[in-house]
């Protein structure tokens, strides 16, 4: 299913939190606006935020996504048998430190105004979580982490999106 296209935003509207989904999804057909609104707009500010903040916001929930998604890879390890699925995870677990890193560096990046940095660690960051997934493929062992992984690059896209945003 394609991501729905949303309508530009009216005239006027002064906050980014209340437009900037709308732009991202428009922006990119790699980014689902009903996931981008319904991540976003319960955050604490996003609604009145500007473009900036709302950026630092975006990557700020991947970062907490990946702390989850790595939460849960540790959990599974510890109740594992498989082999294949324990390299897998152990893979994975490499895979978002990795991706905590980059957006580790990406978020102060976006504060300082150093967008070309912001969009070299933001880039690295959507691919990553891919490399979690085809292991699993590569193996022939069903993934356990494939929401985390689907909503981890979804996020990270935003994030990038947003960031292109700024300039």
């Amino acid at each position: 299913m394609l991501p729905r296209r949303a309508a530009p935003h009216p005239a006027g509207e002064a906050a980014a939190g209340t437009y900037a989904p709308r732009d991202a999804a428009n922006s990119s057909p790699n980014i689902n606006y009903d996931f981008c609104v319904a991540e976003l707009l319960p955050y604490p500010g996003s609604r009145s935020a500007d473009q900036k903040s709302l950026t630092v916001i975006a990557a700020t929930l991947a970062k907490d996504k990946t702390t989850s998604a790595s939460a849960k890879v540790k959990s599974l390890l510890a109740r594992t048998s498989d082999p294949k699925t324990k390299q897998c995870l152990e893979s994975c677990g490499s895979v978002y430190e990795d991706l905590l890193s980059d957006l580790n560096t990406s978020i102060p990046a976006i504060k300082e105004g150093r967008l070309v940095d912001a969009k070299t660690y933001l880039s690295a960051a959507v691919d990553e979580p891919d490399t979690c997934e085809d292991d699993f493929k590569e193996l022939k062992v069903p993934s356990p982490l494939t929401k985390e992984d689907s909503d981890l690059t979804q996020m990270c896209t935003i994030a990038l999106a947003f960031t292109n945003m700024l300039g």
